[in-house]
């Protein structure tokens, strides 16, 4: 199984959206099985795929098997691990719990699954805790989701600061696979930030266009935009990204 980390600690750059439609594109275009971990106390991956958090991240963060919270979706061939306000609490618990090895309890648990999946997503939030860091330490590789302008480079700035701690202090096999750009407009302004990001930071050459509603309304529906309009923008975009990604892997 194939783990990869989605983040940024910028909020609002889109990464629940990547996130949950990439786990569509992975199962239906390319035939894998796909595991989602929600790994946010909002819990919009957990909300998009209907599930019932009865049990979820928080429980495997505090010793629950996580065969026992593992969650199917309507899709066949993705499941998911959702994550509700509990995982506040269990940031808070791994933190105090001296007796154990408090940042890889995640990376064991998708050990413990590891012939079950071909691909691993999780979509983190734009914050820095002990989820996070288990998150980070439990990937073979990191994207980081960001948008074209000054607070999400800034963000991005930050998260690779993040990145290079935990691979010199606990994961040494962590791949930065690059920087995916969001929202992207023709501007001016879009065209600044891109060259900015092209020289400071590895870019991957897909980015996702601004598609005006058909993302968020997609959402609404609780559809993948593959279902809801296969052929706007944000699918074609998403589709050169799966490309470009599954090249490198």
């Amino acid at each position: 199984m194939k783990t990869m980390s989605l983040i940024n600690k910028k909020g609002g750059v889109g990464k629940t959206t990547i996130t949950v439609n990439l786990a569509y594109a992975f199962a239906e275009s390319c035939d894998l099985r796909v595991l989602v971990v929600d790994n946010d106390d909002q819990g919009n991956a957990t909300q998009f795929f209907g599930a019932r958090a009865e049990s979820g991240l928080a429980d495997v963060l505090t010793g629950a098997d996580i065969r026992a919270c593992l969650s199917k979706t309507r899709y066949p061939l993705i499941d998911l691990l959702p994550s509700d306000e509990r995982l506040l609490e269990a940031n808070m618990a791994v933190i105090k719990d001296e007796t154990i090895v408090q940042q890889s309890i995640l990376k064991d648990a998708l050990q413990s699954i590891d012939e079950m999946y071909d691909i691993c997503l999780i979509d983190n939030p734009p914050s820095i805790n002990a989820s996070v860091i288990n998150a980070l330490v439990a990937s073979d590789e990191v994207i980081i989701v960001t948008t074209p302008d000054m607070y999400g480079l800034r963000g991005v700035e930050q998260m690779m600061t993040y990145i290079n701690a935990i691979q010199a202090g606990y994961n040494p096999q962590l791949r930065f696979r690059g920087c995916l750009l969001n929202k992207f407009s023709m501007t001016p302004h879009g065209f600044k930030i891109l060259a900015k990001l092209r020289k400071d930071i590895p870019l991957f050459r897909s980015r996702i266009r601004y598609t005006k509603d058909k993302p968020e309304a997609a959402a609404e529906e609780q559809q993948a935009i593959f279902e809801y309009s296969p052929n706007c923008g944000f699918s074609c975009d998403l589709v050169k990204f799966l490309r470009e990604l599954m090249e490198g892997m």
